[in-house]
């Protein structure tokens, strides 16, 4: 999966190189997996746990890609937009400063998956309507998802859905979809409530232009916080 582009064996529908996805653990219930992630802190990214249609409480645990530069750059441009917002607004609510960035474990409803980048704010806490993640934790209220190689636009656009459920308390939903054959890429704005906003923009461009998310920034990021 971190082959040369040239090197892969298959094409997607949209032009882009494609890999068949790796299975790290074929057979593996939800619990058996938190407790190897207790001992492998870090030591794999970008999984996903994906339920066995057994009939029992069964998953595999798949890797479609690696963590590379350009998932990292991206999301961190996408934090950075964030905070530059945040700055722009005036920062009355101390935002900069109330924010944890991490990558949580999550599980939502019978799958597991952990984002690129999640925004929780301090204190949130599990309770109406925020609701529990994994290992007694709230759902962060933004999560970003970065999409490269081998990882389509539909499964990107079928993750962010899964982040804007019912079974989560996420409130923002980030996608970005880089196609590795092109300059181009499609970000995706998934605020709960509305529809999806989607924007095509040029990516590769000698000097691209800032990154813009726009969303309502104190009611989402501080979304279950008491005033």
């Amino acid at each position: 999966m971190d082959d040369p582009i040239s090197n892969a064996p298959t094409v997607d529908e949209y032009g882009d190189p494609s890999w068949e996805p790796v299975v790290l653990c074929p057979c593996i219930t939800w619990k058996e997996f938190e407790l190897w992630l207790q001992h492998n802190e870090g030591r794999f990214r970008r999984w996903a746990f994906e339920p066995l249609e057994d009939g029992t409480d069964n998953g595999q645990v798949v890797i479609y890609s690696l963590p590379t530069e350009t998932h990292e750059r991206t999301a961190h441009r996408v934090y950075r937009s964030i905070m530059r917002q945040i700055c722009r607004a005036g920062n009355d609510h101390h935002l900069d400063d109330s924010l944890f960035c991490g990558s949580p474990t999550c599980k939502i409803g019978d799958l597991g998956q952990e984002a690129d980048l999640a925004l929780t704010p301090v204190g949130l806490s599990v309770g109406g309507p925020i609701l529990q993640s994994s290992r007694g934790f709230a759902f962060p209220n933004v999560v970003v998802e970065i999409a490269y190689k081998n990882d389509s636009l539909p499964r990107l656009r079928a993750k962010l859905a899964r982040w804007m459920s019912d079974e989560t308390s996420v409130q923002v939903a980030i996608g970005i979809k880089i196609f590795p054959t092109s300059l181009n890429r499609t970000a995706i704005l998934r605020l709960r409530g509305p529809p999806a906003q989607v924007t095509h923009v040029a990516f590769g461009a000698a000097r691209p232009g800032p990154l813009q998310i726009v969303f309502p920034l104190v009611k989402c990021l501080l979304f279950g916080i008491s005033s």
